[in-house]
């Protein structure tokens, strides 16, 4: 299964996602497009990238090697977690990395937190900062493999009869208790050769994410503004909560990423969507006092979604946690006045940091007019096994 050309494929994807800092999942993607639908290189692919990224301090130091990404680091560390998984090797690839056993001693003998769970140290000390004791449980849970979840499409199908099509396919599927669109596949399995996502019937996105919908409460005919829409998970979900009924109006300010929502919507089956690029102040000016629902769903540091994005530990850096920030609360101060009286906000982050939560409310409450914070709460990855969100109400009086 594995050759030298894979191994080559794989040490110059993740030199990509580490040097050039692109998204794991678009280097996996364009990775696997040659490869046939069902070929078992696929789940190898997708396996050990995440799994090398995931791991990447941590599998350094079980080599004895000095912290350094290089080609020839990088391709260690890719032999040394095939070794470690128990995959079969040609000798070529074998040579130079020590036995599974001298492997697993040192694989389980980390020298610090960081290590253990492969973050830069600057990012260890400030999760430990914000998060307290339950920083290690949560980097631990951030450490395994994602749940693969997916979200019904109830203009197109139940979930009962998903769940029946997707078993008939061979996917072991269950109902996932966080939302009531949201089923569970058992395994690895490539959800978009499936012949039901190409008929729209469903779209892949975690359970807390699925929630936030549920949470702000549209209705059929309302008028919602997605504020950061970026490519629509969840504005497509809004739709279908208002069974195609309505207007929702998404932003975003990078205007690929709305070309990438009308595609999605096509397939879907969605027609209340009006992509909006953001331009200028203007396109948000014009918008106030109109919404009834208003999502923002903040830029944030992603630290909530490490656990399917580990990319992100390696492509955030101090400064941006302070450019984001800022902007999360920019947007606020200029976003929550589309909000119409008696309207609602949902204001989220997938963020495990109060810095892009709980101290968000604080600094509104001093600042709010006419708007009162009904809930908020948190979705966290070591207790509901879930991706990392938080998420408030809010209302315009």
């Amino acid at each position: 299964m594995v050759t030298p050309h894979l191994y080559q494929q794989i040490v110059r994807g993740i030199a990509s996602i580490l040097h050039e800092r692109r998204h794991a999942d678009r280097v996996i993607e364009r990775m696997l497009r040659p490869l046939p639908p069902h070929a078992p290189q696929r789940a190898l692919v997708a396996e050990t990238v995440y799994g090398v990224v995931r791991h990447l301090r941590r599998l350094l130091w079980a080599l004895g090697k000095e912290e350094a990404f290089d080609l020839e680091h990088i391709g260690a560390c890719i032999r040394a977690w095939w070794v470690l998984r128990e995959v079969p090797l040609p000798p070529t690839l074998r040579r130079g990395i020590p036995p599974r056993q001298h492997l697993l001693a040192r694989w389980e003998n980390p020298p610090s937190r960081a290590v253990r769970y492969s973050v830069p140290d600057w990012l260890d000390q400030y999760g430990a900062d914000q998060c307290a004791e339950r920083w290690e449980v949560i980097l631990a849970a951030l450490s395994e493999p994602p749940q693969l979840v997916v979200r019904t499409n109830t203009l197109q199908t139940s979930r009962s009869e998903l769940i029946t099509l997707l078993e008939n396919s061979g996917s072991a599927a269950t109902a996932h208790p966080f939302a009531p669109e949201a089923i569970l596949l058992e395994r690895y399995v490539n959800v978009f050769a499936l012949e039901p996502f190409h008929a729209g019937m469903f779209e892949m996105q975690d359970a807390a994410s699925q929630a936030m919908a549920h949470l702000l409460g549209p209705a059929p005919g309302m008028r919602v503004v997605d504020a950061c829409a970026g490519s629509g998970g969840k504005t497509l979900h809004l739709a279908a909560l208002m069974q195609n009924k309505g207007k929702i109006i998404a932003l975003d300010t990078a205007a690929w990423k709305l070309d990438a929502l009308r595609r999605r919507a096509a397939r879907a089956g969605v027609s209340i969507i009006e992509p909006r690029p953001i331009t200028s102040t203007k396109t948000i000016k014009r918008l106030e006092g109109s919404a009834e629902r208003l999502l923002l769903d903040l830029p944030c540091s992603g630290s909530g979604v490490w656990r399917r994005n580990p990319d992100g530990k390696w492509h955030l850096g101090s400064e941006d946690l302070a450019r984001l920030q800022a902007q999360q609360r920019d947007i606020l101060q200029r976003y929550l006045p589309m909000l119409a009286p008696g309207g609602r906000a949902l204001l989220c982050t997938c963020s495990i940091f109060p810095e892009e939560g709980e101290r968000h409310l604080e600094w509104l409450d001093l600042r709010r007019r006419q708007l009162r914070i009904i809930a908020h709460g948190r979705f966290d990855p070591a207790e509901h096994s879930t991706d990392g969100f938080f998420w408030a109400l809010l209302q315009r009086d």
